[in-house]
């Protein structure tokens, strides 16, 4: 009798002990699931705000000659105020190469304009003919122009003789803060399946939790041109990412990752290898570290448009960490494919359509799942430097097995949809600051050289995701402030 006491005072324990755990493993599943996406976007989002900021400060401003078509210079060949005109139209609809055609024309008939012969250098430095370009910007600064116009010229041929380098490096630093409506990604319905009976989540901590991040992030580029004309190169990167949580300590994210690979281009093509390794840590533990390779290739089908498809594996190890025993049953291989169009309709509109398609094959079949995503992307550059990107994402995620200790002994199997809303809005800090802010000191022209290409950008998401199983259907909406600067030498 006592023994038979003894083994159901076991059994009760045991029974007790799966439910907790069960209860523990899905909350930390899903913890580690939307963090290490989270980790993963964050290199994609920063890459594409640099990637408007930089062309966004490149774009000529062209607010002039969009009413001017050719028969009008037809009619008046030799006018040049009307020729220059058509020449910024043309900059503005994307064909640099006409606009140093007709630039070049308008300098035959009259040399000494120094505002077209500054055009026509900053036209050719774009089309990179650096040595013609070097050549002009040289004449130019010859000839009788104000003190702004010499320091552009003596930036345009600082950074031809930089681009004529075959050693390139950059730094980039981005500091800033982030508030989240729900940080820590809890169920919408505040309920969760536990052994495949509903329940109620009473725990305050498991409850939608809002709280603020300080976030910083480095990423040092350094490429190498190997001297063909194709400018076929090898590259590196390192790139550190952080975010410190004000309140929930259990979700401070770190991520640190090391690129290495190569460009080979050929016409209109290119072909892009890199390998990888991430490791990424909650709350200063670690817990994952990934080796990953890709292959894309990109296709310029025309100057507006660019096709790109991409390929890709990672070994994904999982460790487990204080928060959870279970995280190692993550553990496994991942496999993608991914394929999109770049279609530029003028230099200051560009819009990116993306297709993935992924599978994960982890340890346990609960956690393996198929993957499908779209994504549209929308950036718009204004004049000055700034700049407005946004973009919306929706993903079906199939998971293969049911995981017992959620569902019990339905056979539901796991389905996620997650849609994502994002818009960015940045500008550099000199069209906030007056060039005589400081002072017209030495000192004060270093401090605002510094300040001025300080990119500043304030971002708006929303991410939602539904689920045929309450414990995985939650929403989150999140704004970030960021200050990003970034140096080349």
């Amino acid at each position: 009798m006592k023994s038979l006491r003894w083994r159901c005072g076991t059994g009760l324990i045991v029974l007790c002990g799966m439910l907790i755990t069960g209860a523990t493993t899905t909350s930390a599943q899903q913890s580690v699931d939307v963090r290490t996406d989270e980790a993963r976007n964050f290199i994609g989002d920063f890459t594409q705000i640099m990637d408007a900021a930089e062309r966004s400060r490149l774009l000529l401003q062209t607010d002039d000659g969009s009413d001017i078509s050719f028969a009008d210079v037809l009619a008046s060949p030799d006018d040049v105020v009307l020729n220059f005109r058509w020449a910024k139209a043309q900059i503005a609809r994307g064909d640099v190469r006409g606009a140093s055609a007709t630039l070049e024309r308008i300098l035959v008939l009259d040399p000494d304009l120094a505002a077209v012969r500054l055009y026509y250098a900053i036209v050719l430095y774009r089309l990179d003919s650096l040595d013609e370009a070097r050549a002009q910007f040289e004449r130019l600064r010859a000839m009788n122009v104000s003190p702004d116009v010499a320091a552009d010229i003596d930036r345009y041929l600082s950074a031809i003789e930089t681009r004529r380098k075959r050693l390139h490096q950059y730094l980039t630093v981005t500091f800033g803060s982030q508030i989240d409506s729900n940080r820590n990604a809890a169920p919408s319905d505040k309920q969760q399946l536990v052994t495949g009976t509903l329940t109620n989540i009473t725990a305050s901590e498991d409850k939608p939790r809002n709280d603020i991040a300080h976030i910083g992030a480095m990423r040092y580029d350094i490429s190498y041109d190997l001297g063909y004309q194709e400018g076929h190169e090898v590259f590196a990167a390192l790139t550190g990412y952080g975010s410190d949580q004000v309140q929930i300590d259990s979700l401070d994210l770190g991520s640190f990752s090391v690129d290495l690979g190569a460009r080979i281009r050929g016409g209109y093509f290119s072909l892009t290898p890199v390998i990888n390794q991430t490791v990424q840590s909650l709350s200063r533990e670690k817990y994952l570290t990934s080796r990953s390779g890709r292959l894309r290739a990109d296709w310029n089908i025309r100057p507006d448009t660019n096709l790109y498809t991409e390929v890709s594996y990672a070994d994904e190890r999982y460790q487990n960490t204080t928060e959870s025993s279970a995280l190692r049953l993550h553990s496994g291989q991942r496999y993608g494919a991914r394929t999109g169009v770049n279609y530029a309709w003028s230099p200051s509109n560009r819009t990116t359509i993306d297709l993935n398609a992924g599978k994960k094959e982890a340890a346990r079949n609960f956690n393996s799942y198929d993957s499908l995503s779209a994504e549209l992307i929308h950036a718009y550059l204004f004049g000055g430097g700034s700049y407005i990107s946004g973009g919306v994402r929706y993903g079906l995620d199939q998971y293969r097995d049911p995981d017992f200790l959620v569902t019990g002994n339905s056979p539901q199997h796991r389905q996620d949809r997650t849609t994502r809303l994002r818009l960015t809005y940045g500008a550099p800090l000199s069209q906030m600051l007056p060039d005589d802010l400081f002072g017209d000191s030495k000192t004060a022209g270093q401090i605002y050289a510094f300040l001025a290409p300080i990119n500043w950008s304030v971002t708006g998401e929303y991410l939602n995701t539904e689920s045929n199983i309450p414990n995985y259907e939650y929403h989150n909406a999140r704004a970030q402030f960021f200050l990003t600067r970034r140096w080349e030498f």
